[in-house]
């Protein structure tokens, strides 16, 4: 049983209203030098929200398992899928071992131009990669759904239809060519999509496509996701279970506190670098 009582029963409560699906990057120990946009997050912090979640009642899913019990509507509540995406090879070498320990589910969107590379969003001083074709085949054998995420991990909202149906096929077929299993579900790069780029998922002939930042709802090509950053302590991340950490974050009042606690903010993240 995880600790915070008072925050499992509140995500309980929210188990009993809605589900969700979560949108992460990476699980690694880092720092905002290395990872200065904190796409990862700590093993030790991915371990209290699985706690949290599975302590409050949720039901853990692939997210083309709750796409499929949508069924094109609102799914039904207590369901939470696990996303990764991009391809991290932290995602095999770390998520993966802590997936099965606590016998979770989740899926990960490849960016398959960028597998076994150099990871393009951590310094590379960190020596960090994307997973290799056999890493992904390691987490595809342990039930891990993988899903597209394009070739090149363009702006789809700033493309043609054409354009984004490449990306989005090319992507795809790779995958499928790799585990021999049918790619089911997409990711928008950067969250971002507009109306071409909604086309071609549906004629790609995706089940459905996933995005976050505030963005999206329940409709198959939209479906909306939550971000967890290295930034999130488990109230952030309960705001964020319940969607109001992104309005709150865009308001008036949520930019003016940011502000006045930036240079705290900035000490407290010096501190538990150095340590």
């Amino acid at each position: 049983m995880s600790s915070h009582p008072a925050l499992r029963r509140v995500v309980a409560l929210l188990r009993r209203r809605r589900s969700v699906i979560l949108c992460y990057h990476g699980v690694a120990e880092s720092n905002g030098v290395a990872d200065p946009h904190f796409l990862r997050v700590s093993p030790s912090a991915f371990r209290a929200q699985i706690e949290l979640l599975r302590d409050a009642g949720f039901e853990f899913v692939t997210v083309a398992d709750l796409a499929e019990r949508a069924a094109g509507a609102t799914p039904p509540a207590g369901l939470v899928a696990l996303s990764f995406d991009d391809g991290m090879d932290d995602n095999h070498h770390v998520a993966l071992p802590i997936l099965r320990e606590y016998r979770v589910p989740a899926t990960i969107y490849v960016a398959t131009g960028l597998i076994g590379k150099p990871n393009p969003w951590i310094d590379p001083a960190a020596g960090t990669r994307m997973m290799t074709e056999a890493e992904l085949l390691e987490v595809a054998a342990a039930g891990v759904e993988l899903g597209a995420h394009t070739v090149t991990h363009p702006d789809l909202s700033s493309m043609g239809i054409q354009d984004c149906l490449r990306e989005m096929q090319d992507s795809r077929d790779a995958l499928n060519a790799l585990t021999g299993r049918r790619v089911r579900t997409f990711a928008y790069p950067f969250c971002k999509y507009g109306p071409e780029a909604l086309a071609a998922a549906r004629t790609a002939g995706f089940e459905a496509a996933v995005t976050c930042h505030g963005r999206g709802g329940w409709a198959p090509f939209e479906m909306k996701r939550s971000m967890v950053t290295g930034k999130d302590g488990l109230p952030s991340f309960v705001m964020k279970l319940a969607e109001i950490y992104d309005p709150l974050f865009a308001s008036a009042p949520g930019r003016l506190a940011r502000v006045g606690t930036r240079s705290a903010r900035r000490r407290l993240r010096a501190v538990r670098e150095r340590t």
